[in-house]
């Protein structure tokens, strides 16, 4: 069982990859099959799962390690001679929500909204004050929204939104609300967003 928590001292390394349609599914066997494998035998792994996009053209890997893991200290795959390089980046929880007892990452028929905000590092500690803000209003007022984890990156550019759906259309249903609106959206002014959608296929852990 693969749970988020705002509690723990795991790490979450986050992997993000582009790809043609036509090689999505290469680039999952390839990641399952060798990346994940070698991070498998390394002490400070806890667990990781892979996400492909409903459009075909995005995977990514939620990864967590336990503390005082050190990135660099991975060695490089060889399915990145085959496929470009993921935008690769570390991170810790800042808030979540959920109606559930616990944030559990499981492979099943959920849908996965990763919504990614780039920024200055001197907007960051604003945006975690917006995005607790707007975490309370989201599970609150979303039918359909089964958790929502926000994320800051280490270095400061970024914040993600892992969010777990029972459907599609109930996320869809989101974007009419207000807070989504286009036209005065709760990060503006400090960040640019994008949003894709995703499914689990695969989940792996460790004994802890």
């Amino acid at each position: 069982m693969v749970q988020i928590d705002r509690t723990n001292t795991a790490i979450v390394g986050l992997d993000l990859y582009a790809v043609a349609e036509r090689h999505q599914s290469g680039l999952v066997e390839a990641i399952i099959g060798e990346q994940i494998e070698s991070w498998k035998s390394n002490p400070y792994f806890l667990s990781a799962s892979v996400h492909q996009s409903l459009d075909g053209v995005r995977v990514f890997t939620y990864s967590q390690w336990r503390p005082k893991f050190d990135s660099r200290s991975l060695p490089r795959p060889t399915i990145f001679s085959e496929f470009f390089p993921p935008d690769s980046l570390q991170l810790e929880v800042s808030a979540s929500g959920s109606v559930l007892a616990e944030v559990e990452i499981a492979v099943g028929d959920r849908i996965t909204h990763l919504a990614e905000f780039r920024m200055m590092p001197s907007n960051q500690p604003e945006m975690v004050k917006r995005t607790t803000a707007e975490l309370d209003r989201a599970m609150s007022n979303s039918p359909g929204l089964i958790s929502a984890t926000f994320h800051r990156s280490l270095d400061g550019t970024r914040m993600f939104n892992y969010g777990q759906w029972e459907s599609k259309e109930a996320f869809e249903a989101i974007l009419k609300q207000p807070g989504f609106n286009p036209d005065k959206p709760y990060w503006e002014g400090l960040a640019r967003n994008e949003f894709h959608l995703y499914n689990v296929v695969c989940v792996e852990t460790t004994a802890a």
